[in-house]
């Protein structure tokens, strides 16, 4: 097992790593496009150390919440005209610039979970950990180690695939084959109706046989065509999920508190990936840096996706929107961006158990 130490290091270079290739996408867009680069940094706020190469200085800053490029001629008020500034360029070039860092944490994002599966992912298996009172699998005789092996002649390999089956299935008798100590055996089941809210918010209606994991998984290995398949069908329900998380968040279905998680939390739980190992590690990166792409694609000032809502708005109106608007709305979505942060990571220390495992740290 990794000490704290090296495991809080692995965590903070995967964060500097995300961060890094999406300033980088707009960094390298921006100079394709004939805009120099000022500087180039990772984090915000007082520099702990930089270098100059050519035009460019590198620095690494104090806050490590994200990190910038500041370009030739990026505000009005720097603006000389010059060809190889910012404002010089045209609407659909600087649209290009900002989309580059969103699109290369995407591109990463598939990468990295590519390779997750092609060296191989866990599958929880379709094990009974235990059963529940009053719920058809007790009352069917289904017992802990009981492995399902099929549902109405249809194959289980997975705890997915079974749940799938089960939850699809409400009111409706199945016939399931039932694996124990060797010998297999068929019972019949009708899964109870249940109404249920998931972890999205959503109020669904399934099918529940009242039966928890054992918790075993297999390590199954894709080829590199199926892993190409399995990483979009993953991608794509992460970005679904993620929507809906918001929808429900904004309607109230869904408390931020229960939802959201914030620096902190991101570092711990990496860091808890880093003891387990490189796979974990890689998930869990993809998804940050999943979760990085459509974060910075939201109509917020201070975000890629507030500057291409105000690019949309210029090439509507034949004109910029006012400085002024851009700054007064800058500004206050930095305070309300702040005032998140800061929120998850209180509810990231209360959620995690931090500060108690720090302090026992430094105790032990």
């Amino acid at each position: 097992m990794e000490s704290p130490v090296i495991s809080f290091l692995v965590s903070l270079s995967v964060l500097g790593f995300l961060v890094m290739v999406h300033e980088l996408g707009h960094m390298v867009v921006a100079r394709r496009s004939g805009v120099r680069i000022l500087r180039f940094s990772i984090g915000f706020g007082p520099k702990i150390f930089s270098w100059k190469r050519g035009e460019t200085e590198y620095a690494i800053s104090a806050i490590p919440l994200g990190g910038y490029v500041k370009m030739a001629g990026e505000h009005h008020g720097e603006r000389s005209n010059r060809p190889w500034e910012y404002l010089s360029k045209p609407i659909g070039v600087r649209a290009k610039i900002i989309v580059a860092g969103p699109l290369v944490n995407y591109v990463v994002a598939l990468a990295t979970l590519w390779i997750v599966f092609l060296i191989g992912y866990p599958e929880m298996l379709p094990v009974v950990g235990k059963t529940m009172a009053e719920m058809p699998a007790r009352a069917a005789g289904l017992q802990e180690n009981d492995r399902i092996k099929e549902i109405d002649g249809a194959a289980i390999g997975t705890w997915d695939d079974m749940s799938e089956i089960i939850a699809a299935s409400a009111d409706k008798p199945l016939t399931f084959s039932v694996e124990r100590e060797g010998a297999v055996r068929r019972v019949q089941m009708t899964p109870r109706l249940k109404d249920i809210t998931d972890p999205l918010g959503r109020r669904r209606t399934v099918g529940l046989i009242g039966i928890e994991p054992k918790g075993d998984f297999e390590y199954v290995r894709a080829g590199p065509v199926e892993a190409v398949w399995r990483t979009i069908e993953q991608q794509n329900e992460w970005v679904v999920e993620t929507f809906v998380a918001f929808r429900s968040l904004l309607t109230g279905r869904l408390s931020m508190q229960d939802s959201m998680t914030g620096p902190i939390g991101i570092m711990y739980l990496t860091s808890e990936a880093v003891q387990i190992g490189i796979m974990p590690v890689l998930f869990i990166a993809s998804l940050l840096s999943l979760s990085l792409a459509i974060f910075n694609l939201l109509p917020i000032p201070i975000l890629d996706g507030g500057h291409l809502f105000f690019l949309a708005l210029e090439k509507l109106r034949g004109k910029p929107v006012s400085i002024n608007i851009q700054e007064r709305s800058a500004q206050v979505s930095m305070v309300l961006l702040l005032a998140l942060v800061l929120t998850t990571c209180v509810n990231d220390v209360t959620r995690y158990g931090l500060l108690d495992r720090i302090i026992g740290w430094f105790r032990g």
